[in-house]
């Protein structure tokens, strides 16, 4: 897995908790302005990078406009035990200070409040 994808995948499975503890109303892709086949196509790299065991599992949460679009956990808990992943799936995440930086710098730059030629 590229090195940006991880970073993106982290990010998503980050989101995912919240998005599980307090429910969003669903929505077709379509609806709220995104393609649901550009959506699935997260679901079969993921899939593609369990089966080269690039990695056990994930879960991913994508939402726009206040509605959840994308919600789907990839993997197995317990691959030995035959155990898919569930979507409340709890994660170990660490060393996500960068990432998270670099996130709130990009909303700041879509704000117009930070120009990514500044020094």
């Amino acid at each position: 897995m590229k090195p940006g994808t991880a970073v993106i995948l982290g990010l998503l499975v980050a989101l995912a908790a919240p998005a599980a503890a307090d429910p969003l109303p669903s929505a077709r892709p379509e609806e709220v302005g995104m393609s649901s086949a550009r959506l699935e196509r997260i679901g079969q790299t993921l899939r593609a990078d369990i089966e080269k065991g690039r990695m056990p599992g994930a879960v991913v949460a994508i939402a726009r406009k206040g509605k959840l679009v994308y919600y789907e956990a990839h993997g197995y808990l317990d691959k030995a035990a035959g155990i898919p992943l569930p979507k409340d799936a709890i994660f170990s995440i660490a060393s996500m200070t960068k990432p998270m930086t670099g996130v709130a710098a990009m909303m700041l730059v879509e704000e117009g409040r930070l120009f990514l030629s500044d020094p």
